[in-house]
């Protein structure tokens, strides 16, 4: 009975489309992580692709270590001399293009003290340039003493109780960070939202129709009819919805990893990620976010698949399964803007499709008296609920009525 109701999910002409689109999302969402990544050579030439990511990676590991204050100090000592050479006072926009190649390796570290300098969630590109080398050393300490001065200034609207928790966060976090390139992850996550956004839309189109196909083709009577029709037969249903919508995001998940990792790289998987989210209270690594983000994507794309077979055994409807899932994955995030409303769209289940991009915002959620980070909390909140909604689709459809 399983293996029949895969079989009739991927017969119809829809969802092979569906299949093939996702083909067409990874190569492309593939190609444009891939380029986010660029070189420039000593001649002022920029590229993009395998050559350029290995050039980057050999000039940014030449500083791989922990970033300490001598290290900071020494980036600054850099970056003032060449800021000073003919190439970057030059007028000429290739000549300055060399320069900035010449700050390639020392990019990352001079983008924490830069972070460290700018006013609050804004970044000065151009910070580092009148840091001197003492300043560069306070550069974690600065990180701290920024966020009491913007909690002490109302900038960031948190209770008594949250402004304590973050606060702990941040002097928690262990420093000096360890650090080597790191693009391939940070290419990889910035992209992840999007890209898993998309698959869980078109996962919820594949499961759409596991239900109200029945009632469409006219075959109810004869499904219901049958002696494991309403027991056996709707466990089946539910079952290939689940493996399909787990299979489907296992399968373009792992695919589009390996792709941008085995052209971009994978190391800097333990580094922290405030080398990419500076402000982030989420004591995590690089490898820590995906996995958080991967796994938050995978609980979205099984509760899109989810919601849209329940819509499906309530309404019959297929196109209704489509939309519902769209609306609040989609739609909801625009209500999400309205000031007024934003405590109340915290826990609404698009954030698990935006899990890395929550992890640069202040958002806490109380649970018994405990603070904890949204990202925290949607995931296995969202597992439960996705866990409570099996059997109630079970349920109603098993309880359907031939009309």
């Amino acid at each position: 009975m399983l293996r029949f109701e895969i079989k009739k999910i991927f017969s119809r002409t829809r969802n092979r489309v569906a299949v093939a689109f996702l083909l067409v999302v990874l190569v492309v969402v593939s190609m444009l992580t891939v380029n986010m990544v660029e070189y420039t050579d000593e001649n002022g030439e920029s590229s993009t692709g395998i050559a350029a990511a290995r050039e980057l990676r050999a000039e940014k590991n030449a500083h791989a270590g922990y970033i300490t204050g001598d290290v900071l100090a020494e980036a600054v000592r850099e970056n003032d001399a060449i800021n000073s050479s003919p190439e970057a006072l030059s007028d000429d926009i290739r000549q300055q293009n060399i320069a900035y190649g010449e700050k390639q390796g020392i990019e990352d570290i001079l983008s924490l003290i830069n972070q460290a300098f700018s006013p609050w969630r804004e970044y000065n590109y151009y910070a580092a340039d009148s840091v001197t080398e003492e300043e560069a050393r306070t550069v974690y300490d600065k990180r701290i003493s920024n966020l009491e001065d913007v909690l002490d200034s109302g900038q960031e609207t948190v209770n008594a109780d949250e402004r304590e928790y973050l606060t702990d966060k941040y002097r928690e976090l262990e420093t000096p960070f360890y650090y080597e390139y790191f693009d391939g992850w940070s290419a990889l996550l910035m992209y992840g939202n999007t890209y898993i956004l998309i698959l869980a839309l078109v996962t919820g189109c594949l499961t759409a129709g596991i239900f109200s196909d029945e009632f469409r083709l006219k075959t109810d009577s004869v499904f219901f009819s049958t002696r494991l029709g309403r027991s056996g037969g709707t466990r089946a249903k539910l079952a290939a919805g689940v493996i399909i919508a787990t299979g489907v995001y296992v399968t373009f998940s792992i695919l589009y990893t390996f792709i941008v990792l085995a052209v971009l790289g994978a190391d800097g998987a333990g580094c922290p990620i405030q080398l990419d989210l500076w402000r982030s209270s989420y004591n995590i690594t690089f490898l820590q976010a995906y996995l958080l983000m991967v796994l938050g994507g995978y609980i979205g794309t099984l509760l899109t698949a989810l919601l849209g077979m329940l819509v499906s055994a309530v309404t019959r409807m297929t196109t209704a399964a489509i939309i519902v899932p769209f609306i609040v994955l989609c739609a909801v995030p625009f209500l999400s803007r309205i000031v007024t409303l934003s405590k109340l769209f915290a826990l609404f289940p698009d954030k698990l499709m935006q899990v890395y991009t929550n992890l640069s915002d202040f958002d806490f959620v109380k649970v018994f008296g405990h603070v904890f980070e949204t990202a925290t909390v949607i995931i296995p909140l969202y597992g439960m609920i996705c866990l409570l909604i099996l059997p109630l689709i079970y349920f109603i459809y098993r309880k359907a009525e031939l009309r």
